[in-house]
């Protein structure tokens, strides 16, 4: 079958560029036609191998992979249709070219059925067998980028899922495992103690020398954890937050806790080259046995613990201590709702005149009310919410209600103010936008706790000259509990001096409350600051402390924390 490039155009061409990697079975029973035909095709594909009949043609269709199959229709064995449909059954993609001497009906829906790619007629022509051997070709040669193209995107699929697998599972800065990872090994694993690791106070480390220095200090600490637990068998290495290690391991609980002992003392024991200068870092640890349901939050419940008590620290369940902590969870939320629900009102206390009788001023008392109506005390939220950062919400929210409230009174208003509030740009801001709106603020009494400590004169100090400058009197709570001292008068130059209520409930028959009492008292007169007298209970106790010549007094006696009522707009007598 000779062939002239002339008379056959672009289809010779391209597929003499694409045939190039082409493998071909051609199956025929005519030995010249056979020869001749296979000389034909080796001057197009890479590979031509030959079969006489279609048993020969089905085997090696079957042991090979060939991208095209040609084959005769009538031969001896099998016949081409019955071969191509048999190898159709195990390789339904298998590309077929059928060459046959009639143009039976039959024979054409049968192969259309068994999926034919296409027909060559004898007597064979050179152009119509290129144009057909290129269509085909070109078909063969698209499957087979598809086949490249999917493998690719496969890879890189791949490639890509063992990234983001190494990003979830290990650590960037430390090279241990993630939380990620612990999460996983933590569920998938019951015959693990637990131990949690924490650099002490590593927040400051981090904002004085940079985060550069900080990671670096994490690598060391995770370094030195990994070559002290690297002796112990089946246990796993975690950094599960900032300066947070886990490790879980089968080792018993009593035998981790000894092991951690000694690992604590080493580390800080260690120095630490930063910059210029060396340091000391200090770690606490705790263990959650495997008996106690390992989980990391009694870890975190240990921890806290640990770092408060600077030792290792093994959970133990504890009935009491769980009912706390459940207390303290649900005032948690509740405190969130309250605040979205304004349920936070200052309830307010009388305070008298001892030498008129008069109440002539209300102490403003945060109260949490309950959507029940129940009615919950400072002291059951109080520190709750300084943890939980809504201290300073509920600050605001009591502040700007009492001043709501007294701003058309004939009395004073008593509001108190922790060093956490004075402390607090934003909170001050709120206060004195308060203050410039309140009409007489001659008025408010603004109430320091004393007992919280005062460590800071100078910052006090700017801070009570400005409500000072308002007009805003300035009263010391609590005094003479905890390390009280007179120097504290003399600093801050205040207004009232409001005497602790353990003093008072004593004074009957404590000797020593009388002494204090009348120890503060005489000192105050000598300074012209009034005297408040808290917790009377009593006349007899109204009696001593009229005797003292106190100022003023506070208590059941007079009345107890109640909402506000129009009747506060006037000083009224009892």
């Amino acid at each position: 079958m000779s062939i002239n490039p002339d008379n056959f155009g672009i289809s010779l061409a391209a597929l003499l560029k694409i045939g190039h990697n082409i493998t071909v079975l051609y199956v025929e029973d005519d030995p010249l036609i056979r020869q001749e035909f296979t000389h034909f095709l080796n001057r197009f594909f890479f590979k031509v191998d030959t079969a006489a009949n279609g048993k020969e043609g089905l085997k090696s269709a079957l042991d090979y992979e060939y991208d095209l199959i040609i084959s005769d229709i009538e031969m001896p064995y099998m016949n081409g249709l019955d071969m191509i449909e048999k190898i159709k059954e195990q390789k339904p993609r298998q590309a077929t070219l059928l060459v046959s001497a009639h143009h039976e009906i039959t024979m054409m829906q049968r192969s259309i059925e068994i999926g034919v790619d296409g027909y060559l007629f004898k007597p064979i022509l050179p152009h119509q067998t290129i144009e057909l051997l290129y269509k085909v070709v070109s078909h063969i040669e698209q499957e087979k980028e598809n086949v490249r193209y999917k493998v690719h995107l496969e890879k890189l699929i791949e490639a890509k899922s063992q990234k983001l697998l190494q990003l979830y599972t290990i650590d960037r800065i430390s090279g241990l495992y993630t939380r990620g990872k612990f999460e996983e090994d933590l569920l998938s694993r019951s015959d693990v103690s637990l131990a949690l690791f924490k650099i002490n106070d590593f927040k400051s480390l981090n904002d004085f020398y940079g985060y550069e220095i900080g990671d670096s200090i994490i690598r060391r600490c995770a370094d030195f954890l990994r070559e002290r637990f690297s002796i112990l068998d089946n246990a796993d290495l975690y950094r599960i937050s900032g300066s947070h290690f886990a490790l879980l391991t089968p080792m018993p609980s009593d035998d981790l806790e000894q092991f951690a002992i000694v690992t604590n003392h080493i580390f800080e024991n260690q120095q630490i080259k930063i910059e210029s200068e060396f340091i000391h870092l200090q770690m606490a640890i705790a263990i959650v046995p495997h008996n106690e349901a390992v989980s990391l939050s009694k870890g975190d419940i240990a921890l806290r613990e640990a770092q408060r008590t600077g030792k290792v620290v093994v959970y133990r369940q504890d009935p009491i201590k769980d009912l706390l902590r459940s207390k303290k969870l649900k005032y948690k939320e509740e405190i969130k709702r309250a605040l979205r629900e304004n349920r936070f009102v200052p309830f307010y206390q009388p305070i008298i005149d001892n030498t008129t009788k008069k109440i002539i001023k209300y102490e403003a008392l945060a109260r949490l009310i309950l959507p029940d109506g129940k009615i919950i005390t400072p002291e059951h939220f109080l520190n709750i919410s300084k943890e939980t950062k809504t201290y300073g919400q509920i600050s605001h929210m009591v502040i700007k209600k009492a001043m709501d409230d007294f701003k058309d009174s004939e009395c004073n208003v008593s509001i108190n103010l922790s060093i956490d509030d004075i402390k607090n740009s934003f909170t001050q801001k709120f206060l004195f936008a308060q203050i410039e709106a309140f009409p007489e603020p001659k008025r408010l009494v603004f109430e320091l706790l004393e007992s919280e400590g005062i460590d800071s004169y100078e910052e006090l100090g700017l801070f009570l000259n400005r409500l000072k400058h308002y007009g805003c009197r300035i009263a010391i709570d609590d005094f003479g509990s905890g390390y009280s001292n007179f120097e504290h008068l003399a600093k801050l130059n205040i207004d009232y001096i409001k005497i602790d209520g353990s003093l008072i409930m004593d004074i009957e028959s404590g000797i020593l409350s009388q002494t204090i009492v009348e120890l503060i008292t005489s000192f105050a007169k000598k300074m012209e600051i009034k005297t408040i007298a808290e917790f009377v209970s009593n006349r007899s106790i109204e009696s001593m402390i009229d005797s003292f010549e106190v100022n003023e007094s506070q208590g059941y006696l007079f009345g107890q924390p109640v909402p506000y009522d129009l009747s506060m707009r006037f000083i009224q007598s009892l």
